[in-house]
């Protein structure tokens, strides 16, 4: 099992925008991450009020994170310094079940193809055992603009 600090040591994303708790299992073609949704999240207060669900763009960006945490662990050190992942497409979005606080989104990711420095991933996101979300996208690995 791989902790946030190690995630961090990997992604760039930081603060209430790293959306991954843990990566429970990990090779160089696919990751299991884990985010434990709680109820400080940013978005509670206003993703409704006393009804919080966790948005579908961020059920998303949780499963754009672990695969970027494949692509990037590919990497070495030096070679991540600087880089980030951009999405380039989206498809196939499909969301099937709420999340709430005190869910545990665990997030399958596999790494479908790859050329250079574009990668296509499908992710599901699930929780208890039952698909929430599922996704095909694709990003390509850049070094920063800033």
């Amino acid at each position: 099992m791989i902790d946030a600090k190690g995630i961090e040591n990997i992604i760039p994303h930081r603060g209430d925008m790293r959306l991954i708790d843990e990566i429970r299992e990990y090779n160089d073609n696919s990751a299991v991450g884990i985010k434990y949704v709680r109820d400080d999240e940013f978005w509670c207060a206003g993703h409704f009020p006393g009804n919080p669900i966790m948005p579908g763009v961020l059920q998303v960006e949780a499963l754009a994170q672990t695969a970027c945490f494949i692509a990037f662990a590919r990497l070495s050190e030096e070679e991540r310094k600087g880089m980030l992942g951009y999405f380039t497409t989206m498809e196939k979005i499909k969301f099937s079940h709420m999340v709430r606080p005190g869910d545990k989104l665990e997030l399958h990711v596999e790494l479908v193809m790859t050329k250079m420095k574009l990668f296509k991933f499908h992710g599901i996101a699930m929780v208890g055992g039952k698909k929430v979300a599922e996704s095909t996208f694709t990003a390509v690995i850049q070094k920063s603009d800033a």
